[in-house]
């Protein structure tokens, strides 16, 4: 999460130094409030915004940037989508490990944004083969997924 947070800080202010010590406060502030924060979807979200309202604090107090209420209300909506993308997106990941063998190799180079006939390629069989396994994958991810919307939109958007 290091680095992750890192990255992000700097799409705000391109000050490494400062990012970093909002990073490390952020980890300290999460330390301490460790009991409270129950689910790794809510650990991520509050890193980010403990990272954000430093950077943020900072800004102000040295007076160089005015930062507009709607900047910040972007900002965390972006970050709000940022967590659950990554999050949904391991979600699908570990859907896909569960497929048999042949149909999660085909599944991983479609994510991967491969066509069908560089998959046959690749794997040396039929672009029909490729075709009904990538069904037999939708099917099965589908039905593994239908409990989640979030990974059920991400899988209609990927593939």
């Amino acid at each position: 999460m290091y680095h992750s947070l890192c990255l992000y800080g700097e799409k705000i202010i391109p000050e490494s130094d400062i990012v970093e010590d909002a990073v490390q406060e952020a980890f300290i502030a999460l330390w301490d409030k460790r009991k409270d924060l129950d689910s790794i979807f809510r650990i991520k979200g509050y890193l980010y915004t403990v990272v954000r309202n430093k950077i943020i604090t900072h800004l102000r107090l040295k007076k160089t940037v005015s930062i507009e209420n709607n900047l910040i209300e972007a900002e965390e909506e972006e970050t709000d989508l940022q967590v659950l993308r990554e999050e949904t997106y391991k979600i699908l990941r570990s859907a896909i490990e569960n497929l048999p063998e042949r149909t999660k190799l085909v599944m991983n180079y479609k994510i991967g944004g491969y066509t069908n006939k560089e998959i046959a390629e690749n794997l040396n069989i039929s672009v029909n083969t490729v075709k009904t396994l990538q069904k037999v994958g939708y099917t099965k991810l589908r039905e593994q997924l239908k409990e989640n919307v979030f990974a059920l939109i991400l899988l209609a958007e990927l593939l």
